[in-house]
């Protein structure tokens, strides 16, 4: 029997080694500006397939020898697109599960600090979620989990790492963390700067001090703005780990889960805190939870130089009533189920919930 469709994995693998695949997006516009695999083509062909227009995809040029996979909200309308192209001579096969399930796809990044500390960022491609593993001799720390635990145990085991630290940068609203199930499946300790507000235990570790693990130390900055607990981690005089406080491209939002007295106390912290980053070593690598747009599958690190950042994002030229007037002005979209996404992240439980549902679609953390 003929295969009609394609697991998120094979994709994955397709990907990664830069097969011949063609992805053809057919969901509605507005579904698309949403979030989207970063490789695909698109054609708004949701009403017509769904209507059995056999014109749907006669505008689409397809690339030879490339096998198409075709990519809706939920892996049913993609088949109809799979199954048109079929029935025109073209090999075609649906996404199951489509960007719902994509959006566990994941891939990484590498950089090497000094020779003797690796950073292996991890990425969930659709909503532009970045974690770390980072390795120093034979220890490991991980920042900002936000996949299943076995995938940051094998990279860890693959690099002879222990994992020896887990963390969050702040109480994320976009997606659920998965760093209480890390700590449990390795017994690393799980570290929150002590200012964290959750109903879970953590060893709190206090502003400004430092955690060891191989032969290096993270420090644990106080930058709140974005959450009032939000923490940078800052290895050496080299990485500066900004969570969602400070982008490559962009700053913060202030305002969740927040009123507008509140919100504008906030973006004056944020204003506090961005300076503080910014006005470090401009040579350092600054590299966030975030990035604004769906992350190409590909080995380029998202990150940058504190200098490079400073030149590009011109807020951070802006005085304290500015900043705090810009950042207001310029809050993009809410997050989709946010506020039960924080309170998950608060109880540290996502039990009863399904996440597929509760995560899809992209990030609005970033004020460009």
């Amino acid at each position: 029997m003929e295969q009609n469709t394609i697991t998120v994995p094979k994709l994955q693998e397709k990907l990664k080694n830069k097969e011949a695949v063609f992805i053809l997006d057919v969901r509605p516009t507005e579904q698309r500006r949403e979030w989207k695999i970063a490789e695909s083509a698109h054609i708004d062909a949701y009403k017509q397939l769904n209507l059995g227009d056999d014109t749907a995809l006669d505008v689409m040029e397809v690339p030879d020898k490339s096998t198409v996979v075709t990519v809706c909200a939920a892996g049913k309308t993609s088949l109809l697109a799979a199954d048109l192209l079929k029935r025109k001579g073209i090999h075609a096969l649906s996404l199951e599960g489509g960007m719902k399930a994509w959006n566990y796809a994941w891939n990484t990044a590498e950089i090497v600090v000094d020779r003797s500390v690796k950073i292996i960022q991890v990425r969930r491609p659709a909503k532009g979620v970045l974690s770390y593993v980072i390795g120093s001799e034979d220890e490991a720390v991980v920042i900002d989990a936000g996949l299943e635990p076995d995938i940051y145990k094998i990279l860890a085991s693959e690099n002879g790492w222990k994992i020896k630290f887990v963390m969050d940068t702040h109480i994320h609203a976009d997606y659920v963390s998965r760093t209480t199930d890390l700590a449990t499946a390795t017994g690393a300790k799980h570290l929150l700067i002590e200012k964290a507000n959750v109903d879970f235990q953590f060893f709190p570790v206090p502003p400004d001090a430092s955690v060891e693990f191989g032969n290096v130390a993270i420090q644990f900055l106080h930058t709140p703005g974005h959450t009032w607990e939000s923490t940078s981690l800052k290895l050496g005089d080299s990485v500066i780990f900004t969570g969602d406080t400070l982008f490559v491209d962009g700053i913060g939002r202030p305002d969740l889960k927040t009123g507008q007295g509140e919100a504008v106390e906030k973006a004056r912290s944020l204003y506090k805190s961005v300076n503080h980053i910014i006005n470090m070593n401009p040579s350092m690598i600054v590299l966030p939870a975030h990035a604004s747009q769906s992350v190409s599958f590909d080995d380029t690190l998202i990150g940058d130089t504190i200098s490079n950042i400073r030149d590009r994002i011109k807020v951070t030229e802006l005085d304290e009533d500015k900043f705090v007037d810009y950042a207001l002005a310029k809050i993009p979209p809410t997050p989709p189920n946010y506020l039960t996404i924080s309170g998950i992240n608060k109880k540290g439980s996502y039990e009863g919930f399904s996440l597929a549902d509760l995560e899809a679609g992209g990030n609005h953390c970033a004020i460009s």
